[in-house]
């Protein structure tokens, strides 16, 4: 059992060196921080002091190490990054559309998939027939036109003289009245 107490003992007094080396570490960060503080502060107002002694001002010095740094001055590094930005967004958005309209075309899949509609009917034999219907009802119409009678050449009956005369005094249902006796018909219109 001694070799268990030993044992127990050697536990608790590395126990206690490593709690001290913790706490003495944190103690150490502690102080190297607010010394680390201190000597910066000290550090940027020399600094300060010195680009006085030159005649340059903290903003200046900005300008001169962005200009050193990327060859530009800081007015043109922030226009350069607003357009920046600007070309940014309109990718962006681009991007957002194709997006949306990839995400309805595979919804449709999807559901194309998932439940299979009928096939559409055509409706181009449709048009066909009533095309084919109006062809039939014009044909229709046109062939119960009554016929034109055809037109006499002028050759025909009016030259041949072994044709009889159309006088009124040849017909027979008209019965030949004299010059000189008015015709009832022709005393009827005058008045």
């Amino acid at each position: 059992m001694d070799e268990v107490k030993a044992m127990a003992r050697a536990g608790e007094s590395v126990g206690k060196a490593v709690g001290t080396g913790i706490k003495s570490a944190r103690h150490g960060a502690k102080r190297a921080s607010e010394i680390g503080m201190a000597l910066s502060k000290q550090a940027a107002s020399r600094a300060e002091q010195e680009l006085a002694n030159r005649g340059i001002s903290t903003d200046e010095l900005q300008e001169r190490i962005a200009q050193r740094a990327t060859g530009m001055s800081r007015k043109e590094l922030a226009k350069r990054g607003r357009k920046a930005r600007k070309q940014w967004e309109k990718k962006t958005a681009r991007s957002r559309k194709q997006l949306a309209k990839n995400t309805v075309a595979a919804r449709k899949e999807l559901a194309a998939r998932i439940e299979p509609t009928k096939p559409k009917r055509r409706k181009w034999p449709w048009v066909l027939l009533g095309l084919a219907g109006l062809a039939a009802a014009g044909l229709a119409a046109f062939s119960r036109r009554p016929e034109e009678l055809p037109v006499a050449s002028a050759d025909d009956d009016i030259n041949r003289r072994d044709s009889q005369a159309r006088h009124r005094a040849n017909r027979s249902e008209v019965p030949a009245q004299p010059d000189s006796q008015p015709n009832p018909v022709e005393a009827e219109r005058s008045r």
